[in-house]
């Protein structure tokens, strides 16, 4: 039973606005992302994946959005150079041994492809005794959440 421990940070502020999030290695990846989008005040009306580069839209092994991946015929794009998972079909386990990950290595979340919403989630701790079930958790926190849309009254120069 294993339950990972992983903290994302906004890559614009990192320092500024960031979460840790408590995961079973059961739970699929639509879950953390759920989680992660709820934590720093993103909604979920977007496509988003998981990657593994720090240039996001270069990673060579992506987790991407369900309703993205099933949107290509036969389930998952064709053509592209990189391995391509549909997270809702792939767990914090799966990923972890796939991506090789172990305490310290990152990934990247991409969420809006408009707006490119950028974070990235430092895997921090594999706890070994901690139930796999473990539904996702927020248990530390820094920063306030971004605002994701810009109320109309507001004047973007006084920011």
């Amino acid at each position: 039973m294993t339950a990972y421990r992983f903290r994302v940070k906004f890559a614009a502020d990192p320092t500024a606005l960031w979460r840790d999030i408590l995961i079973g290695g059961d739970r699929p990846l639509t879950a953390f992302q759920a989680t992660l989008n709820e934590a720093v005040g993103l909604n979920q009306e977007h496509l988003w994946f998981f990657g593994t580069d720090e240039d996001y839209w270069e990673s060579s092994v992506t987790y991407m959005h369900p309703g993205e991946y099933e949107g290509f015929p036969g389930g998952g794009p064709r053509g592209r150079e990189e391995t391509v998972h549909n997270a809702a079909e792939t767990t914090i386990e799966d990923m972890v041994t796939q991506l090789e990950l172990d305490e310290r290595d990152r990934i990247c979340y991409l969420f809006d492809y408009g707006s490119e919403w950028r974070f990235y989630a430092i895997l921090k701790e594999i706890g070994e005794d901690d139930p796999s079930e473990t539904p996702p958790e927020v248990t530390t926190e820094k920063g306030e959440p971004v605002v994701q849309y810009q109320s109309l009254d507001e004047d973007p120069r006084s920011q």
